[in-house]
């Protein structure tokens, strides 16, 4: 391997950083605000790309052009990869617990987790037992811990954390693409004039800047489906002709029409969620909701790749807690997401298909603080689940006694990871994946080799096609085109969205070839309409809104 960690001992300035420790008052909270998303997006030169809106409460972004996510795209990959971002911080130690460390109970006073009261992994290891719902997937070989993840000159910024985890940058490097937004800008260069009618990458809450490339588009959010259905009412763009001949103007113009780009995915993301359910109950947080979401997303046949979804408050820096209290809630919280989640998709097989990692910007301190809580800290474990790995624990756990500036050291590159993820999951080459991460770094073997084998062709309808109509939305009348490959009988239907048809376009034989039929909706009433193509090959099916 071509890269090294950094094990720089100088390190003692940047341990006691002015801002990382709450003790520092002023200067912490200062810290904190720089920590904004707007500052970070700003700083980076990156903005949300997509088209955002609310579903189900939660906020969607639905994310267009992006070299890496076009690149999994092209490679007909039917492999998801779901992130969880442990925001603020996560105290690694009080997760993946050293249980016989003497040096890690004298550090912690009041909040060590006694063996006695860890889920026991093996003899050394143990887990937090607010996570006692993960239990059943780390017996049945479907969960991973990979020990004290992180990178050499950890700063203990949430900025600078958040931005190398983003970007798989080294710390101080200068870097503001996404590590999943690399290898088709310079693979597939060409690839922005062909895209495609879904999302690439859907994020339900969390940043966005993984996802985000040199041509990294401006987010759109809509507050509630009134405000969703209004620009409907607009022929689903802004309006970039009647601006201000103005510098502001022209501004607002780009604006507009980098929106408009972008706009086109939400109808995808929509109608899978119209159409997938969830087949477990979950619990009541904002992350199962999250989850929820995107397996009713997944179960309603999007074929996009990447998920992100967040969970804050890890910043624990008073009041943490032990086997209780508040990080204790956090925890348990991933824990029982993340088991209804993974219940829910094995119903129907849909477990095998994905992983779901989770990560946070650093770890925390060795040593409790005054506020019985923990600091800023440097390397931390993170967790990796899925029916299709090798489960168990990888790396090495941190034997407490070569630290980096008082804290953990870490000792598996988080860069390991992301290389894992992209040779053996998705099924890229080794050299693709060096492209990815930006280096060759190590293999940790967790992805089983009877799943390695990620390129699956995308099954389509054979024989025909069916095309989405136009106008859309339309008042009264809009056209909608289908293509045969051969002769047979054919039905086209238009259904409201209790199921029921309200007509019948077609339903006789039809040669090979092109056929355009006009729908008049002179009669029914503004709202969404499905129409259905069933032929000898299959059956497919669109949306379309009627706005009077």
């Amino acid at each position: 391997m071509s890269h090294r960690h950094d094990h720089d001992h100088n390190v003692v300035a940047e341990a006691c950083r002015h801002g990382a420790c709450i003790e520092h008052g002023s200067a912490h909270a200062a810290d904190h605000r720089a920590w904004s998303r707007r500052n970070f997006l700003s700083r980076m030169g990156l903005a949300a790309g997509g088209a955002a809106f609310m579903l189900n409460g939660r906020p969607i972004t639905a994310f267009g052009r992006n070299p890496f996510l076009n690149a999994i795209q092209q490679a007909d990959t039917d492999r998801v990869l779901i992130l969880i971002q442990m925001n603020g911080g996560n105290d690694g130690l009080n997760t993946i617990i050293p249980v016989n460390n003497d040096i890690y109970y004298n550090s912690r006073p009041t909040i060590a987790i006694p063996k006695a009261q860890s889920i026991l992994l093996d003899d050394e290891t143990g887990l937090h037992p607010a996570m006692s719902g993960l239990q059943d997937l780390w017996g049945n070989g479907n969960m991973a811990v990979v020990h004290n993840v992180g990178y050499g000159n950890q700063t203990r910024s949430h900025f600078e954390g958040t931005v190398n985890w983003s970007t798989a940058r080294n710390q101080g490097n200068a870097e503001n693409t996404g590590w999943l937004a690399r290898y088709l800008t310079e693979e597939f260069p060409n690839l922005y004039s062909n895209p495609v009618d879904y999302p690439l990458a859907v994020r339900v809450g969390g940043p966005a800047t993984i996802f985000q490339g040199q041509s990294g588009n401006l987010s759109v959010t809509f507050g509630d489906a009134q405000d969703f259905e209004r620009f409907l009412s607009q022929g689903g763009f802004y309006d970039t002709e009647g601006v201000p001949s103005t510098t502001y103007g022209d501004e607002l113009a780009f604006v507009r029409s980098v929106t408009n780009a972008s706009f086109r995915y939400v109808q995808a993301v929509q109608d899978a969620a119209d159409v997938g359910t969830n087949l477990v109950d979950y619990p009541n947080s904002g992350l199962s909701n999250s989850l929820a979401v995107v397996a009713r997303m997944l179960r309603g046949g999007l074929p996009t790749n990447l998920y992100t979804v967040s969970r804050g408050g890890f910043d624990t820096h008073s009041n943490q807690g032990g086997a209780t209290g508040g990080h204790a809630n956090m925890l348990g919280d991933i824990a029982s997401a993340v088991q209804s989640f993974f219940d829910d998709l094995a119903q129907d097989g849909l477990d095998s298909r994905v992983l779901v990692m989770t990560f946070s910007e650093f770890g925390r301190t060795l040593n409790e603080n005054g506020s019985r809580g923990t600091d800023h800290g440097a390397g931390a474990p993170l967790m990796v689940f899925s029916r299709a790995l090798n489960g168990g624990l990888y790396g090495e756990q941190s034997n407490l006694t070569d630290l980096y500036g008082g804290d953990p050291r870490y000792t598996t590159d988080y860069r390991d990871v992301y290389w894992t993820i992209a040779k053996d999951w998705f099924g890229m080459d080794e050299s693709q994946a060096d492209t990815i991460v930006g280096d060759r770094y190590a293999n940790l073997g967790f992805v089983n080799e009877a799943y390695q084998t990620a390129i699956t062709p995308r099954e389509e309808p054979q024989g025909f096609h069916l095309s989405q109509n136009y106008p859309n939305p339309f008042n009264p009348s809009t056209t909608i085109a289908f293509q045969l490959a051969q002769t047979g009988r054919v039905k086209l239907s238009v259904f409201d969205v209790h199921g029921r048809q309200v007509s019948s376009l077609v339903d006789d034989y039809r040669p090979a070839g092109q056929h355009v039929v006009d729908f008049d909706g002179r009669g029914l009433p503004s709202g969404t309409y499905v129409y259905r193509l069933e032929t000898a090959s299959g059956v497919e099916s669109r949306k379309m809104v009627l706005l009077k």
